[in-house]
């Protein structure tokens, strides 16, 4: 089939054919590569990432979810309690309402303005939500806060502030902080 006939047969049609094509060349591949592949993985960095664990509590540098959207599929990862790090400049955050539910016991919002997420989430989390001024206070006070068997992740869920120049910039900065702990 060339790609024109393709292109004519519809997105849908498409989009299915390129599965078919692609379940079928799949099943060609020995076990062991594919075996092999996901023991080579290595998670992308600043994205859902372990960092250490620190008295019993797990941290993960989130810092390049940039979009509520990031951040929830990061939550859906989660297991344990977390203590969630973000910025207070977050318009969107009720679209994380039912992973705040599910995943979060406390919120630690870093910057100056936080009232829409104090408004969206006291409630929920039983004035639980803590402001702060430096990604430095943060993950001190989500070291106190806690308890082993929890994990604390940053994760912005908006473009944040300018204390960095970049993500890899804050994501470092964290995970330094987080290696201090020790």
């Amino acid at each position: 089939m060339t790609l024109e006939q393709l292109a004519k047969q519809g997105r849908r049609t498409a989009t299915m054919t390129t599965a078919a094509t692609i379940t079928s060349k799949m099943s060609q591949i020995r076990k062991e590569s594919i075996r092999q592949a996901f023991c080579d993985f290595e998670n992308v960095k600043y994205r859902y990432e372990y960092v250490d664990v620190v008295d019993g509590v797990t941290y993960y540098d989130d810092s390049a979810a940039s979009s509520t959207e990031a951040t929830w599929f990061s939550f859906d990862n989660m297991h344990q309690p977390v203590i969630w790090i973000t910025y207070g400049n977050n318009n969107d955050c009720e679209d994380l309402i039912v992973q705040v539910k599910r995943h979060v016991k406390a919120i630690i919002c870093i910057g100056n303005n936080t009232e829409k997420i104090h408004r969206v989430y006291d409630d929920i989390l039983k004035d639980n939500v803590v402001d702060c001024d430096s990604l430095a206070k943060a993950v001190r006070l989500a070291s106190v806060m806690a308890e082993s068997g929890d994990s604390v992740m940053l994760s912005p869920a908006t473009y944040a502030n300018s204390d960095y120049d970049s993500y890899m910039d804050r994501g470092n900065d964290f995970k330094q902080l987080v290696y201090s702990l020790k």
